[in-house]
């Protein structure tokens, strides 16, 4: 038994808990086959009950549904009655599927016997009733009063006798006497209704032999006719009447039927009730029990569990706080091979490694303290010359400024002119192209001119030709004497406008020819004031040149000098960066000679050996004996008109920090 525990202590942890819910899970595996079995059975009693139930509540129904027929003869009724028996048949089919005990399939079996009995006597009772329905429609009363109506409007339009009337009124009455016992008949089929309506017909007989022969032989034709038709009565009162024996019948068959079924169905039902409340009765104390037991066991492997796994880590957490109070002169052996005694073996050579690492910390502590307090003192030289070199550096980059503000102006004046100069060369440009407009309409009006003056010319011609011509009409004017004086007048008057004519035509072409001279000489002026023009393009477009060329250098310069003063910025941003990690790493260097002190104060906390003469310092006074780092540390200096760079701080005093200083 004791290898079995100790082989079991040396399982690994999960091995053990996973044995131990492992054999929960199976036992909880077995309560669920138990329940899932228990729960079977109950569904497997359900299932017969349910049908059971369903069966008798279908029959039930179908019975409502036949007696509702039986007395309306609505075939809807009886329709719906196969309706349900279809169900129930289905039903049945379903309940053959099912296991039953022998005394239920017994019933069973009758019940299924009862449902074959059934099904054909629904069938004879709708035929019977067919037939019933049609026999009656022939005994309908309607159809004897049209008969006996049509009779009595027949012969009341002859002429009868008074014996003759007396007569007929005797045979109107037999007949309808006949008619009310056949609706009698129908709506109470009994033998004695049956033997009365057949009494009746016979007497009918009788009387129509009788009264026959006192009538005519014309008013015989519609007594005969009367006499055939309810004579036919006989036929049908046997056909109705079979059809009535027949439903009974049917109805007796139904009925024994429907009673075996509903009383086998309930019998299955009630059958299956005690079965249903047993089962879940023996379930739920089988779940109960079983329950029980796994939760003893359950309870029993998690308490042994929780022992393996709480006592290793009690023992650890006892070697971890004499640790934590310094003490590392403990000894620990570990004899268990799982993770827990794999954890304390861990301890222990964490606790002996403790004891050789402090004592290494011992030594370099004073050795950290004075190569530190060397670095504070070589950090403190070298920040007094980087601020020399950073104010240098500001008066440069001042300087540097101003430079940059008067090329900037002398750039903005040298693109001021070349704008200037650009519009100049754009007005003459405009200009030179309104002189060769001029130029042009110059040319256009010597040409205007040239033609309105041979214009003239013409009118002058026609001038001297209309002259001509009113001389001659002048002479003939004298030569055809007083007849002639009228025309005379009027070629005078010709004559004096054609003279007037010719006079304004010299005096234009006097005055175009002048202004023809004039528009000659203003064109050659116009020429000259455009070549002008053209040398003065020339030239404002080579000063704009020269103006682009000015603007275009002094833009580079300006560019250089802004990137000069850039760098000279940056560089004054870098020896202030550069500055300030330099008084960072001098209060480091001092910071760090003071932690060294309290770090050898800490470390002679620790218990190396068991002699007991080592001093502990409380960690609350180590704590609080720690000085800030950023205690001492200067502002830093920002250059005139830029933007004050931000302070690294100690962390941030990182390799490339040290690199680019």
């Amino acid at each position: 038994m004791n290898k079995i525990f100790t082989a079991y202590d040396n399982l690994k942890v999960g091995i053990k808990l996973a044995i131990g819910f492992g054999l929960i899970l199976l036992m909880s595996a077995f309560i669920t086959l138990s329940g899932v079995n228990g729960f079977r059975d109950i569904d497997s009693y359900v299932q017969k009950a349910i049908v059971s139930n369903n069966i008798n509540n279908n029959l039930n129904e179908a019975r409502r549904a036949r007696l509702n027929f039986q007395y309306t003869h609505d075939y809807a009724s009886i329709n719906k009655v196969g309706d349900l028996m279809t169900k129930v048949g289905q039903t049945l089919n379903q309940a053959q599927q099912l296991h039953w005990q022998p005394e239920s399939q017994k019933l069973l079996k009758q019940l299924s016997d009862a449902y074959k009995n059934y099904l054909p006597a629904r069938e004879a009772l709708i035929q019977a009733s067919q037939q019933r329905d049609a026999a009656s429609q022939k005994l309908n009363r309607n159809n004897s009063t049209n008969e006996i109506n049509a009779l009595r409007s027949q012969l009341n339009s002859k002429t009868l006798t008074p014996e003759l009337r007396t007569e007929f009124a005797t045979l109107s009455e037999q007949l309808s006497e006949v008619r009310d016992l056949a609706h009698e008949l129908l709506v109470n089929p009994s033998q004695q209704s049956e033997t009365t309506l057949r009494t009746a017909l016979g007497n009918m007989k009788s009387l129509f032999s009788q009264a026959l022969p006192k009538f005519t032989s014309e008013q015989q034709g519609p007594l005969n006719q009367a006499l055939q038709f309810f004579s036919a009565y006989n036929g049908y009162i046997d056909d109705y009447m079979k059809a009535v024996q027949g439903e009974k019948a049917a109805t007796k068959t139904m009925s024994e039927a429907a009673a075996v079924m509903n009383e086998t169905s309930e019998n299955l039902y009630q059958r299956q009730l005690p079965l249903i409340q047993s089962i879940t009765l023996g379930s739920q104390w089988q779940l109960l029990l079983t329950g029980l037991v796994i939760i003893v066991i359950g309870v029993l492997m998690s308490w042994r569990i929780t022992l393996q796994i709480t006592r290793p880590l009690h023992q650890s957490l006892s070697l971890a706080e004499r640790i934590a109070q310094g003490d590392l002169t403990a000894s620990i052996k570990a004899v268990r091979r799982d993770e827990l005694g794999m954890l304390m073996s861990a301890m222990a050579a964490m606790n002996h490694k403790l004891r050789e690492m402090i004592a290494e910390i011992r030594e370099g502590v004073s050795n950290v303290a004075s190569a530190a307090s060397e670095i504070a003192a070589g950090n403190t030289d070298l920040s007094s010359r980087t601020e020399q070199q950073s104010a240098a550096v500001v008066e440069t980059a001042a300087s540097m400024e101003q430079l940059t503000s008067t090329v900037k102006q002398n750039a903005d004046n040298a693109h001021h002119a070349s704008q200037l100069a650009a519009d100049a060369s754009t007005n003459a440009t405009r200009g030179g192209e309104i002189v060769t407009d001029v130029v042009s309409t110059m040319n256009e009006i010597a040409v205007s001119s040239r033609r309105i003056s041979e214009i003239t010319t013409v009118i002058n011609g026609i001038a001297f030709q209309t002259n001509i011509l009113a001389l001659n009409a002048a002479v003939e004017a004298a030569r055809a004497g007083e007849q002639g004086r009228g025309f005379a007048v009027v070629a005078g008057e010709v004559r004096s406008l054609a003279q007037r004519s010719a006079q304004a035509a010299k005096e234009i072409e006097t005055l175009i020819g002048e202004s023809v001279t004039r528009v000659n000489t203003g064109s050659a002026l116009v020429e000259n004031a455009g070549k002008t023009m053209d040398d003065i393009i020339r030239s404002i477009t080579h000063v704009h040149d020269i103006m682009g060329e000015i603007a275009s250098a002094s833009d580079e310069q300006s560019r250089g000098i802004n990137q000069i003063s850039t760098a000279i910025t940056e560089m004054d941003a870098t020896t202030q960066q550069n500055a300030a990690l330099v008084e960072e790493s001098s209060a480091a260097a001092n910071s760090l000679e003071e932690q060294a002190q309290i770090l050898e104060q800490a470390v002679s906390m620790f218990r190396l050996s068991h002699d007991g003469s080592t001093p502990q310092v409380s960690q609350h006074a180590a704590i609080s004996a720690k000085p800030s780092l950023m205690l001492g540390k200067p502002a830093m200096k920002t250059s005139t008109k830029t933007a004050a760079v931000k302070k690294t701080p100690v962390v941030a005093g990182s390799k490339d920090d040290w690199e680019s200083f």
